[in-house]
């Protein structure tokens, strides 16, 4: 293994790297929590990589976020050895005919595939209109090189782009060649995109070890993935879409009137404001059965779904989006009627639309799929509670936490007394914490991350606040781009950034050194009361007796915990967290953690300032 470690060890890297062989050679799962900055990425490929290579197999590496991708690409460079690795990415982000047709980006990934194997097709049998060929593609046929040892989904891009040829086509060419390939969660618990990338992967799972990166994050994963939903606005669009292709189908035109009285029918019943949800259980199944069978049902929407694919086709032939309202509704409703107790259902109105949803209570889908490999490895900085992380994935798994391996001085984490951020949040709490924060923030003049629960409880504070330093704001549909340029001025110039906890910032971006040397997080990040989340507790209560832990504490703990890794990533870095709200006593048994009733009096006795 330390052929393939490119660094001296630091503390507790050699006691994750032993537990890690001693699971591979006993072929378990491992679940493992340590804290960011303990180097977890390249003690895990390390071991793994020296694994493989010793038995000709191979490792899948995924991760939620390409900066976590760059890093594990990175890692391997530095190990000095011949390894076929690739990086991975979805043909939205390689395909260089998006930047001649931008409104391709709108495409979904199935329409932009069909879009991709027409052209491909034309290329093959080498039609003259450019509409039905790809240069891209036919570029890359013409290449005959070999493409290095270790490439990153970036690089791979630029290398297409320098030689106008298909980077998505070069990438699969790859995975092809590759021992270890670092991917999007998606490429292994997509039942279609996993028979894909197996189908060109040299090894299967039985012979393949899978990293999970940042695995706290793979429970709500699995749930969005078996998720689905109906909007008013499609029901809308599929009816438009019959009538003016010509549906002849009475009762596909018959069943769409229904399903909208219907949804009318719901909008009375539930009222809701502009955002909110409610449980609906049978109400959408009971009334669409007053007119249909079961069988009708299926046999309706397997014609929806039919009619679609036509539509979908001349809409193509006539140069346009390959997308059909009438294969989604068609393909929604049979998903809908095979639906069980791991399912609930739901009414979620957000500004004028509004859809049925089935949310899915149960994310242990994973566990199948992760048994089908040899070993796993779930790591991250923030995986407790551990049982839970186990118990909701469905596997049986060895269970490791390490502890930080930097100085405890290093790091302090306060909560203050007398504030709190509840749901219901009065106007005058929210003047007290304001004032709490320029404070702070006018007083010290270090880099700090003030992070909010959501976007509108940072809005609520937006405008109170007076900050007379450099202020950032990280916007609700920020570009990547805009937000990277905005950190890049923040970490060059200081200031104060305000973000949202579980975004972009909280996770996955390291700000080393004075980059970053104070955190203030404003109230406990508790998913928000919704009947969604009511099913959760009531789902994990039923299960485990553990509802309000697991449905609500669990995700608050993680996210927090999250948002303070960003403080150090090295043993030189130091900084300080504060916790507006008194709740924060309830995360003890979790993290060290100390009450205070002056947070400005312990940041400047930490920065030994009077």
């Amino acid at each position: 293994m330390i052929d393939f470690f490119p660094y001296k060890p630091r503390k507790f890297q050699l006691e994750i790297i032993s537990k890690i062989e001693e699971c591979l050679k006993n072929k378990k799962n491992l679940v493992m929590e340590a804290p960011a900055g303990s180097g977890k990425t390249i003690c895990a490929l390390a071991p793994c990589i020296s694994f493989t290579v010793e038995k000709d197999m191979g490792v899948i590496y995924i991760t939620r976020t390409n900066s976590q991708q760059k890093q594990a690409i990175s890692e391997m460079k530095r190990m000095g050895k011949k390894i076929k690795a690739s990086g991975l990415q979805g043909r939205t982000n390689m395909c260089l005919l998006i930047e001649d047709f931008p409104s391709l980006r709108n495409c979904s990934n199935e329409e932009l595939s069909r879009i991709c194997a027409r052209r491909k097709k034309g290329c093959m049998e080498r039609k003259k209109d450019d509409f039905n060929r790809c240069i891209f593609f036919e570029n890359f046929l013409k290449i005959k090189e070999d493409f290095g040892y270790i490439l990153s989904s970036e690089e791979i891009y630029s290398y297409g782009k320098m030689h106008n040829a298909c980077p998505y086509e070069i990438n699969k060419e790859m995975v092809k060649k590759s021992r270890v390939v670092i991917a999007p969660y998606i490429y292994i618990f997509d039942e279609i995109l996993r028979e894909k990338f197996f189908s060109l992967y040299q090894y299967p799972p039985e012979k393949t070890i899978l990293i999970i990166d940042e695995a706290h994050n793979l429970p709500d994963f699995c749930r969005e993935l078996l998720s689905t939903s109906l909007s008013y606005n499609s029901l809308k669009m599929g009816i438009k879409e019959a009538e003016e292709y010509g549906v002849r189908d009475k009762s596909i035109l018959s069943f769409l009137n229904i399903i909208d009285k219907i949804f009318e029918e719901m909008r009375e019943e539930f009222k809701l404001s502009e955002e909110g949800d409610a449980l609906i259980g049978d109400f959408f199944d009971n009334r669409i059965k007053k007119y249909f069978s079961i069988d009708e049902i299926k046999r309706v929407s397997e014609s929806m779904i039919a009619y679609g694919e036509a539509i979908a086709d001349i809409k193509e032939k006539n140069n346009s989006f390959p997308r059909s309202f009438l294969r989604s509704i068609g393909n929604f409703i049979l998903y809908w009627i095979n639906l069980d107790n791991r399912w609930v259902k739901l009414i979620e109105v957000d500004d004028e639309n509004f859809r049925i949803v089935a949310y899915c209570l149960e994310p242990s889908i994973a566990s199948s799929i992760i048994n089908s490999f040899y070993s796993s490895i779930h790591m991250s900085g923030t995986l407790q509670p551990i049982d839970e992380y186990i118990n909701s994935i469905g596997i049986e798994a060895e269970k490791a936490i390490f502890p930080s391996p930097f100085p405890k001085e290093n790091r302090k984490i306060f909560y203050l007394g007398g504030v709190s951020t509840k749901y219901y949040m009065e106007d005058e709490m929210v003047k007290k914490i304001a004032g709490l924060i320029e404070e702070i923030c006018n007083n010290v003049n270090k880099n700090t991350l003030v992070f909010f629960p959501s976007y509108s409880v940072m809005n609520r504070f937006i405008n109170s606040l007076n900050i007379k330093r450099n202020l950032y704001i990280e916007g609700r549909n920020e570009r990547q781009e805009e937000l990277m340029n905005k950190i890049e001025n923040f970490k060059r110039s200081g200031g104060v950034f305000l973000s949202v906890i579980g975004g972009k910032i909280s996770e996955g971006i390291d700000f080393p050194s004075e980059e970053l040397e104070i955190v203030l997080i404003v109230g406990l990040p508790y998913p928000p009361p919704s009947a969604k989340q009511s099913s959760l507790q009531e789902y994990y209560e039923r299960k485990s007796q553990n509802g309000w832990k697991y449905a609500f504490e669990a995700p608050a703990i993680r996210k927090t915990m999250q948002a303070i890794g960003r403080l150090i990533r090295n043993e030189n870095d130091r900084g300080i967290a504060i916790i507006l709200d008194e709740r924060a006593t309830r995360f003890k048994k979790y993290v060290e953690i100390e009450k205070t009733n002056d947070a400005l009096a312990e940041i400047k006795k930490f920065f030994g300032k009077s």
